[in-house]
């Protein structure tokens, strides 16, 4: 997948899973808090969604706050994360 299908791919995980109606078109120098209004809350379950969505593992010792700060960042993190299974394993989470 490339960079910015990944990109399009968070912008439905957002509007769809997180229910941002006002979301702009994602560029990667958005703020996730202070342009998008994600908040802490909001992004410990966009993490439960790039690990269902995107098949990825999210250890909690590589949680680091920098990571969060655009979307470029958030795309980073992705890069140097493990696949760990099929993507969109967990059909009770999609409801």
């Amino acid at each position: 997948m490339t960079r910015e299908q990944r990109i399009d791919k968070l912008s439905v995980i957002m509007v769809t899973k997180l229910g941002l109606t006002q979301l702009p078109t994602l560029e990667e120098l958005h703020r996730l808090n202070e342009d998008l209004r994600i908040d802490s809350v909001m992004m410990m379950q966009l993490l439960v969604w790039i690990e269902v969505e995107f098949g990825l593992g999210i250890p909690e010792e590589e949680v680091d706050p920098r990571v969060f700060h655009t979307v470029g960042t958030l795309l980073d993190f992705m890069d140097r994360l493990t696949p760990v299974g099929p993507v969109g394993i967990t059909k009770e989470l999609r409801k």
